[in-house]
């Protein structure tokens, strides 16, 4: 999981101990006979009533980041005070785009900065078997550059030099840490395998590459389950095969077989496909990392009748790892709906309905990996057209007495239909009309274009005759086939 939490650092002692301002200029002051630079703070005059929002704001902020702080890592920032407050401002933003879905939780961890002359070691604390990456960023609403990837956690105190940093006028750091996904072999696919299950069957994963033709990662899992055998002095049996799996970018098997000789693996096996998707070995587990994708580019839509199809281009990962796209289609100065529509699976075509006449329309796409969800794509707007095209007949109308042996006079007939071809503009409504033989009246109902059933009270000897029209914006559509109901 990654996640974003600022901590306002103005000064990094020999030691690492941090000294905070928030409002105020430091001042600096060489200390050569411990080799480091002491920023002290003098004391600052009556705050303002702008300084008192500024540090109710503040205290806000932190607070919030003290409650997520066991969940979320921490970005360090270099600056001077004039920065703090758009800094913190900009923690919101900042978060949320650095929060990632993951398939294996990993514990946070404190991202402490030291100084060596114009240098600036960053260290933390790894886990296994977390990945993590470290980035830099002038600034918390720019865009982040990465200094070190595919740093993975093995319990260890990791540590990252970043070069003459110190003489930038300011900097911000943040440790992602990506939780991955365990690729393993469904226990349902590792007894058909074995044969046996004897309280559970174990598995080691070990990945060893990328398909060259599908490239889907690959591997090796060793399957085992001990049994009792039964009686008394009796030994155990323990059952154990080797399987080869293809898996893809979700962490589903593709593919397996079972091998017939053992493999030999490297338990520290680690590989980057062209994607930045990466594999890797750890403690007899084999896990995959996917990035969180960038924006989508490319987004074009045109109408066709009531909806929008919609193409876009995956944009910063594999197409195959993209899990879903979300499309949205927001309306500009109306009060028509919001449309949204998400779409399972690596595609770049869709559509959305059902759209307004004459309506603007800002449309954005989002996509999906298990790496998390990309920024929404830069908005295109698009205006539908007037509405000039009439719903279509409604077909397969249907009708029925509700109860075939009623007591009274009167039964209860139920008219179903499919819905209408909406034209270029939505269904709003229905008209049902009824007309009873040998003049027993003619009924109509109104009913909204999402209905597709109505009910009638009436006299059941006759025979009924049933029609209905679909309605939009353009007027009313022609009327369907009608439909008759024998009397009872």
């Amino acid at each position: 999981m990654a996640g974003g939490l600022i901590a306002c650092m103005a000064s990094v002692t020999a030691g690492g101990q941090e000294r905070t301002t928030l409002l105020c200029e430091p001042r600096h002051t060489p200390d050569n006979a411990h080799n480091r630079v002491v920023r002290s703070w003098p004391r600052c005059g009556p705050p303002s009533l702008r300084g008192y929002i500024a540090w109710s704001l503040l205290l806000i902020i932190l607070q919030f980041g003290v409650l997520y702080s066991e969940s979320l890592t921490k970005t360090i920032m270099r600056t001077s005070s004039a920065a703090v407050l758009g800094i913190v401002l900009a923690l919101d933003a900042a978060w949320r785009t650095s929060l990632a879905a993951a398939t294996v939780a990993i514990p946070p961890s404190s991202l402490s900065a030291t100084k060596s002359g114009n240098d600036l070691i960053l260290s933390f604390s790894s886990v296994s078997p977390g990945l993590y990456t470290i980035q830099s960023s002038p600034d918390p609403g720019q865009q982040w550059t990465t200094i070190q990837s595919g740093i993975r956690g093995d319990g260890t105190v990791k540590k990252v030099t970043v070069t003459n940093a110190l003489l930038d006028s300011k900097g911000f750091y943040r440790l992602l840490i990506q939780g991955p996904a365990s690729l393993v072999l469904p226990q349902g696919d590792a007894f058909t395998i074995l044969g046996h299950d004897c309280g559970g069957i174990k598995e080691q994963s070990h990945v060893t590459g990328f398909d060259s033709t599908s490239g889907n990662p690959t591997g090796v899992v060793y399957l085992s389950t001990t049994c009792s055998t039964g009686g008394i002095g009796s030994h155990p049996a323990t059952y154990t095969a080797w399987a080869s799996v293809t898996w893809d970018f979700t962490g589903n098997v593709v593919s397996y077989g079972v091998l017939s000789n053992s493999v030999t693996i490297n338990p520290s096996f680690y590989a980057t496909d062209a994607y930045s998707d990466t594999i890797y070995n750890a403690n007899n587990a084999a896990y995959l990392v996917v990035p969180i994708p960038a924006a989508p580019t490319g987004v074009t839509a045109v109408q066709s009748n009531d909806q929008f199809n919609v193409s876009w281009t995956i944009n910063g990962v594999n197409p195959a790892a993209v899990t879903s796209s979300t499309l949205i289609a927001s309306p500009v100065n109306s009060s028509a709906a919001v449309l949204t529509n998400t779409i399972a699976g690596p595609v770049s075509t869709a559509s959305i309905e059902p759209l307004q006449p004459q309506t603007t329309y800002q449309l954005t796409v989002v996509s999906r990996t298990i790496g998390g969800a990309s920024p929404a794509s830069p908005p295109i707007s698009v205006t539908t057209s007037p509405a000039t095209i009439l719903p279509s007949a409604p077909t397969g109308v249907t009708n029925r007495w509700s109860n075939p042996d009623p007591t009274g006079t009167t039964d209860t007939l139920i008219a179903n239909w499919n819905a209408a071809v909406p034209g270029n503009s939505p269904v709003d409504q229905y008209l049902v009309k009824i007309v009873g033989s040998d003049g027993s009246g003619t009924f109509t109902q109104t009913v909204s274009g999402t209905t597709l059933t109505a009910y009638f009270n009436v006299d059941y000897i006759p025979n009924w005759t049933v029609t209905v029209q679909a309605h939009n914006a353009a007027g009313w559509g022609p009327v369907s086939s009608p439909a008759t109901l024998g009397g009872l």
